[in-house]
């Protein structure tokens, strides 16, 4: 949706197709020009007169007129946007219907390109405008998800910078699902085995036909941070066949390897948007969490991905422990407490101290590193972290722990 200098003159062809439209959609709407043709509905710059503001008019394409899947899907766009009051999602105005029953939607004109348009004029982004972009899209996505709307095509095509706000945009809830936990009962409106949506960013569940949750969309979205960041996809893929097998047992390439200057934080969150399994892929509010530049308050559990090389995912798995400082401050209290033993058997030795003191000096030495090792995990990664519920009973049991042991050591002295 955008509107750069003047448009081109129309031929006779479409300025036919202007006017039937400009008939057929009433007067309150000046139509100006069609701003390009999707695969399911064109897209027109109008003007509202009665409020004198731009907007964009989404009206379905006349050979899908009469496919009831496609006006469902097309009515199912309007309903899921114009739910959503968030600064990232295209606002949809109204939805109406022509004479002859075409499905059109009236909705804001965003003046700016799209993601796609963006990376194929530019490349790769900016590591800042992309974090931005980014941040843009997971806001908008937490708020859909919080309303049960599932997306389902997330992907730079569907995604407008609006250089008006400096926003990122989303758009295109044509075949958006609403979950079912959402209180609203509604059909399915694809087929078994029929997939929708470009196959570079399905997600393995989709692939599958499997039930979708909010975090087939999150992998869409590690997809789409690739895209931005790099330049290209987290797989070595060429054609949709290679794209496929890399959603369904490829490992992701190491993103600080094709974009050094991207920030761990935002590489890590990303490989784990492309988890094959949903349960272990961050939530949208917690993408928007790091991408703003707080570390995320969840503990992050090391999974194994079905179909991967067990050894590529210890390798993982232990990159990312020393990325949360885990063995270092481990191994520095297990230091101190060596040297802490070392120097009280050297006093015992020497008479200095009873050897109750060595004794009782074990179990504190142990429950010191044990307790080091849950700080550790919790508080070892950079930006603000705060503590739960887990970490505190952690720390109690092992403050008990120590407190019986010590008391048995000396009642038993």
């Amino acid at each position: 949706m955008i509107e750069d200098g003047p448009p081109p003159m129309p031929d006779a062809a479409e300025a036919r197709a202007l006017q039937a439209l400009q008939q057929a959609i009433g007067q309150d709407l000046e139509i100006k020009r069609r701003l390009g043709r999707g695969s399911m509905a064109d897209v027109y710059l109008a003007k509202e007169l009665e409020l004198g503001r731009l907007v964009a008019v989404k009206v379905l394409l006349p050979m899908h007129v009469q496919d009831e899947t496609a006006r469902r899907r097309f009515e199912r766009e309007a309903k899921a946007a114009a739910s959503l009051d968030h600064p990232n999602v295209v606002q949809v105005f109204r939805f109406g219907r022509l004479p002859d029953e075409t499905p059109y939607l009236v909705m804001r004109f965003i003046r700016g390109r799209t993601m796609e348009e963006r990376l194929a004029a530019e490349g790769r982004l900016p590591v800042d405008v992309a974090r931005d972009v980014l941040l843009g899209v997971a806001s908008a996505l937490a708020a859909a998800h919080e309303r049960g709307i599932v997306h389902r095509d997330v992907r730079p095509a569907n995604i407008l910078w609006d250089e008006q706000t400096g926003h990122a945009m989303l758009s295109d809830f044509g075949i958006a699902a609403i979950l079912v936990t959402s209180g609203e009962e509604v059909s399915r409106l694809t087929k078994t085995g029929q997939r929708v949506g470009d196959p570079r960013y399905l997600s393995p569940e989709q692939l599958m036909d499997e039930d979708l949750t909010e975090l087939a969309d999150m992998y869409a979205f590690g997809i789409l941070g690739y895209m931005l960041l790099a330049g290209e996809g987290p797989y070595e893929a060429k054609n949709n066949t290679q794209w496929i097998s890399g959603h369904l047992s490829g490992d992701p390439r190491d993103l600080g390897r094709l974009r050094p200057d991207v920030d761990p934080d935002v590489a890590d969150l990303l490989r784990r948007c492309l988890n094959r399994n949903p349960n272990h892929r961050p939530k949208a509010t917690d993408a928007a969490r790091v991408l703003a530049g707080e570390a995320e308050r969840t503990t992050r559990v090391p999974v194994r991905r079905a179909g991967s090389l067990g050894g590529v995912e210890a390798a993982a798995d232990l990159q990312q422990l020393i990325r949360r400082r885990v063995p270092q401050i481990v191994l520095v209290a297990a230091a101190a407490g060596f040297g802490l033993m070392e120097l009280v058997g050297l006093l015992v030795e020497m008479g200095t101290l009873p050897s109750l003191v060595f004794d009782l000096t074990l179990p504190f030495v142990g429950s010191a590193v044990s307790a080091a090792t849950v700080i550790a995990w919790f508080h070892g990664e950079r930006g603000r972290q705060q503590t739960n519920v887990l970490e505190w009973v952690l720390l109690s049991i092992i403050g008990v722990a120590w407190l019986t042991v010590s008391s048995w050591i000396a009642l038993r002295a």
